[in-house]
């Protein structure tokens, strides 16, 4: 098969969807497929078209105006039609492009996978009714977990695992330090739990006289905020920044302080004891709902955060137990497997989902969502959708 993967950022960004649309690209090309990559250039400098780790990646200009993106969008229209199958990535990149290239395409079979959500709760109302209006428009679903249809209220066609690079039978076995050093690798953002792991931190020390450093790898917008909250206290925190590789860190400490679903899998594979935080009933949807769920613990307060880490610390054998039953969990999780669900899907998708459109239903729905996008549909908040953003 042909597939072309419609995403919002690719190569050279950096993040978890961008690494599992390159993973699951390179696992569809091992398999005898054919996978390439079309993406918005957000920024100048950045070639149209260039293979990066063997995935042939096209690029137009997000960051110039509508006009001059679909033009670009339109040269690509031989990329487009040569394809069996065009795999779009999440709501907002659907609804692009719908309006910008769909309404030429009638007949391509055209699929979505959501790969989150906003984590906005409770989650806004405009955004489930554009998750229910979504599913008219593609002829199968997949979600990146089961916590997104419940949210949502939708039904995916398919809720695979992800996979796993390198496997964890590949990973070399690094013997787990002393239970005094904890890791974190992640955005410094307010639903990424790194202000309760920090709390955590604190209340380890006060309230358990348990000593137990925490490195953090990675950046965001509340990077300020907690260097100033642990220089003040004196806490046993150090904050590394971004770094390439970073998911290598997580075996220097002997607990993995993580709560991205990538991050929380490739601790499990590493042999690391998972404690996830959660934010609010949504995160706690994402951290304990799925899959991998039963092979980690979790907190939604600094408090009970510190008390599990202070239990597993002291309890060797409980510790151990969770790790190895963890371990045993990632040996399931591949890349190729992953991949197989998908082409399963595109082969046999689910019967009657796609509306037929006529040319003018198509132009009039290309319209619609134009309108949207930039606040001037009559009666529709402006919030409802938006525009590739200009640099």
């Amino acid at each position: 098969m042909k597939i072309v993967f419609f995403v919002y950022r690719y190569w050279p960004d950096v993040g978890g969807v961008e690494k599992y649309i390159n993973r699951l690209a390179k696992a569809l090309q091992e398999m005898g497929h054919e996978a390439r990559v079309v993406v918005p250039a957000h920024r100048a400098g950045l070639s149209n078209r260039e293979v990066h780790d063997g995935v042939e990646v096209f690029r137009f200009p997000g960051y110039r105006s509508p006009a001059r993106a679909w033009f670009h969008l339109m040269r690509l229209q031989p990329v487009f039609r040569r394809a069996d199958v065009i795999h779009v990535s999440n709501t907002h990149m659907l609804e692009y492009f719908y309006r910008m290239v769909a309404w030429t395409l009638p007949t391509k079979p055209l699929f979505l996978t959501r790969h989150g959500m906003s984590y906005t709760y409770p989650v806004p109302e405009s955004e489930k009714a554009r998750a229910r209006r979504s599913i008219r428009f593609v002829d199968g679903v997949v979600h990146d977990g089961c916590f997104i249809g419940a949210r949502l209220g939708v039904k995916a066609d398919c809720v695979p695992n992800q996979g796993l690079y390198p496997e964890a039978d590949e990973l070399p076995v690094i013997p787990e330090p002393a239970p005094t050093a904890a890791t974190f690798v992640g955005r410094l953002d307010p639903d990424s739990g790194i202000e309760i792991y920090v709390d955590a931190i604190a209340v380890l020390k006060k309230e358990f006289g348990l000593s137990i450093t925490l490195d953090v790898y990675g950046g965001g917008t509340l990077e300020d905020k907690l260097r100033n909250r642990v220089a003040r206290d004196g806490l046993p925190v150090t904050f590394h920044g971004w770094q390439e590789g970073a998911q290598e860190r997580i075996t220097q400490g002997c607990f993995a302080l993580v709560a991205g679903r990538l991050a929380m899998q490739e601790a499990m594979a590493r042999r690391r004891l998972v404690v996830a935080a959660y934010v609010d009933p949504l995160k706690h949807d994402y951290v304990c709902g799925e899959p991998f769920s039963p092979y980690l613990v979790s907190g939604g307060d600094a408090r009970t955060i510190a008390a599990k880490v202070a239990h597993y610390a002291t309890h060797h054998d409980e510790r151990h137990r969770m790790v190895e039953r963890a371990y045993a969990y990632a040996r399931t999780l591949s890349w190729r497997r992953t991949a197989a669900a998908y082409v399963d899907l595109w082969i046999h998708p689910p019967r009657g989902r796609r509306q037929p459109l006529r040319w003018l239903q198509r132009a009039r729905l290309a319209v619609q969502l134009r309108r949207e996008a930039y606040g001037t549909a009559r009666g529709e908040p402006r919030s409802l959708a938006r525009p590739l953003p200009a640099s």
